[in-house]
């Protein structure tokens, strides 16, 4: 038997969402709900109740007004520490976790915070330093993934005859290609201006590696293709590759999407790989610069493309994710910090998007990132060493409770040059280690 009654004295959107992802999503069990006391008190087989107080003497979560309401609002928030986990919602009735557990998964992975008045940073983006899963310190756990555990434990405790999935490790390793090549497929016009620039700074190394790779007589700096791909082979990873389409801006500085450098390098990877768009800085607020560039992308590889990661992780909820599934993205990749690296939505496992603004559950996929290239260089400005054991450290808090490990990564830095000293040899470690997890460690 794998089916749960679960005793509830009202339903809800917000409440079948939640119990749909932790329950079925994430443990692999059914359930039926039921508001009739008598039903639930007869019933023999594996149940629990999730209401303001117990029935009998039945598993029972105590439950907050939260997942029951319809409106966007304040909520006080409480931290509540448990075992090793903490929640949000504080319960202060008989319960088998002192806090709503399912209240407290659905304010994290709704990201209710990001409809609540707030204060964005300098690329009006949400905050970092205003999550809660921040403050709580619990922002480098999939904390969700970790209730669903935590529930399962309580259920097999009490109803051993569950049977629950298992979540297998799994690396995604994908890459940002903002800037294909460094001098490569530019044009006449941005060459010489960066030749001239190069000049007028004295920075006549960079200008001689600029005419070298010009003549083929050196390659390109950003052309890390082939050891990126070489690595992913050795590793039997399969990379999805996101590229970067925009008009020409401060923020948007790829090569054209004429050039015909950039156009074969896309279908070159293309042929073996998976490609997503990388819609532009400005693409989530305008839904005919995402079309645009969408439809360049398809111009180019000769298919339809459905997943995306909006460049600079910028998107505002739920406007920009109710524009992207009208333009035909079923999938997106861009839901992290670029600040910070954790899990923004407190899960590691792909989830369905909730349109709190509409109360109800869309159709579009989102995939956590787990941590970005570029945390550790231009927010961190840390070493190495910090960078491989923090990404083993988040490897680990994936690996123990099972889900996707997800990298982004920029072909630029893998340059050897400056601040990307030694990232080759991280990039190789973590993708040999994931491997070993994926490949010859039992399943979570």
């Amino acid at each position: 038997m794998n089916k749960l009654l679960i005793y509830t004295e009202q339903t809800s959107p917000r409440l079948v969402y939640t119990f749909n992802l932790l329950l079925k999503d994430l443990l692999g069990l059914q359930y039926e709900l039921t508001s009739a006391k008598e039903q639930f008190r007869e019933h023999e087989g594996p149940k629990f109740s999730y209401s303001t107080s117990s029935l009998q003497d039945e598993l029972h979560f105590a439950s907050v007004p939260f997942l029951f309401e319809t409106d966007i609002k304040y909520q006080p928030i409480n931290f509540i520490d448990w075992e090793d986990l903490v929640g949000f919602f504080p319960v202060f009735s008989e319960s088998a976790v002192p806090f709503d557990v399912f209240a407290t998964a659905f304010f994290m992975v709704s990201r209710y915070e990001e409809y609540l008045p707030h204060q964005k940073d300098k690329y009006d983006r949400y905050r970092a330093s205003q999550s809660l899963n921040l403050k709580a310190g619990v922002l480098e756990k999939p904390i969700v993934n970790y209730y669903a555990k935590a529930i399962q434990k309580l259920l097999a405790t009490r109803f051993p005859e569950l049977v629950f999935k298992t979540i297998p490790f799994r690396y995604n390793v994908t890459f940002d290609i903002d800037i294909a090549y460094s001098y490569r497929g530019k044009g006449i016009k941005r060459t010489m201006g960066g030749l001239a620039r190069s000049l007028l700074f004295s920075q006549f190394a960079e200008a001689g590696e600029r005419i070298k790779t010009l003549l083929h007589k050196s390659s390109d700096p950003y052309d890390t293709y082939d050891f990126i791909l070489e690595v992913c082979r050795q590793h039997n990873l399969s990379p999805l590759f996101f590229f970067l389409l925009g008009n020409e801006s401060r923020f948007d500085k790829n090569l054209s999407h004429n050039s015909s450098a950039l156009q074969q390098l896309i279908k070159r990877i293309g042929k073996d790989y998976e490609t997503g768009i990388h819609l532009s800085y400005r693409s989530h607020v305008a839904s005919h610069i995402g079309k645009r560039e969408l439809t360049r992308l398809e111009n180019i590889t000769g298919h339809s493309v459905s997943k995306n990661r909006y460049h600079y992780l910028r998107f505002q909820l739920p406007d920009t994710y109710e524009r992207l599934f009208k333009l035909g993205i079923t999938d997106d990749y861009s839901m992290g910090y670029a600040p910070h690296v954790g899990f923004r939505a407190g899960l590691c496992t792909p989830f369905k998007f909730f349109n709190l603004k509409r109360n109800e559950e869309s159709l579009l996929t989102i995939h956590p990132i787990s941590f970005m290239d570029t945390t550790f260089t231009h927010y961190y400005n840390t070493d190495t060493q910090f960078a491989l054991e923090k990404i083993r450290h988040l490897m680990n808090n994936v690996k123990t409770c099972g889900g996707d490990f997800t990298g982004l990564w920029h072909n630029n830095s893998f340059t050897e040059k400056n601040e990307w000293k030694g990232w080759r040899e991280i990039f190789e470690l973590i993708a040999s280690e994931a491997s070993a997890i994926m490949h010859n460690t039992e399943q979570v």
